[in-house]
């Protein structure tokens, strides 16, 4: 029988995980193990990463984990099996993110629209509070960029907000569109790199709003955090800073 396509409803077999654990390696029990969890740890990764090659890579090395034995500290007593495999993938995500060297195109695509339509397990009441605390920590970065347009006099959340609501628009259509509402846009030649920069400016409050949600966050914490809102391919640029 296959595994359950959320880890959040999955029960743990703690016959099954004494036995992959044992002295030896036990091949099928090892495989039942992955049979069962399998399916919804990479439905849980491409949900946080959203790339088929980064969930392989990651699920290969959990898998890796699972047949060396690093999971034989897990403890009927002290809480379920699956938080601990949740706080596995977290460190291996983190961990690929930290050693990827690939050129993340900040200032391209419609990234902020990625952001508000990332897709996040709803199945499960700690996960229906992700998702309306991802919501809480959205509108607040908007009305913070908001604040810093009236104190800068940049407009930066007119023109991240409008390249949100028009995603279809081109870069000069959605120019052509913000200078009829608006006086204060930079000339055409600059549009581009102020887009960039109302991203980047919209990416450091959204960083800056979940450590100051973490008593006494290290950067470890801030990642896993961001991993768990579906925050982070948003949000790493300003972390690797």
């Amino acid at each position: 029988m296959s595994g359950s396509s959320h880890l959040s409803r999955i029960e743990t077999q703690w016959s099954v995980v004494k036995d992959a654990h044992g002295s030896r390696v036990n091949e099928p029990a090892l495989c039942k193990l992955l049979e069962t969890y399998g399916p919804a740890i990479k439905r849980y990764l491409m949900a946080s990463m959203r790339n088929d090659d980064a969930v392989a890579e990651v699920f290969q090395e959990f898998a890796l984990k699972l047949v060396r034995g690093d999971f034989r500290i897990a403890d009927q007593t002290k809480g379920q099996f699956r938080k601990l495999i949740k706080t596995a993938l977290y460190r291996l995500m983190i961990d690929y993110y930290r050693r990827s060297q690939r050129d993340v195109r900040f200032g391209s695509g419609n990234q902020v629209e990625d952001v508000h339509a990332a897709s996040i397990d709803n199945d499960s009441k700690e996960s229906n509070f992700t998702i309306a605390w991802r919501s809480t920590l959205l509108e607040t970065a908007w009305n913070r960029l908001q604040r810093l347009q009236l104190q800068t006099a940049k407009p930066y959340y007119d023109a991240l907000k409008s390249r949100v609501d028009n995603p279809d628009m081109t870069t000069k259509q959605l120019y052509e569109h913000l200078q009829e509402l608006s006086d204060e846009m930079p000339k055409e030649s600059a549009f581009r790199v102020f887009l960039h920069r109302a991203r980047k400016r919209f990416a450091a409050i959204l960083l800056e709003l979940v450590s100051e949600s973490i008593d006494n966050p290290s950067t470890e914490d801030v990642e896993m955090e961001l991993i768990e809102l579906g925050l982070h391919h948003f949000c790493k640029p300003m972390l690797d800073r």
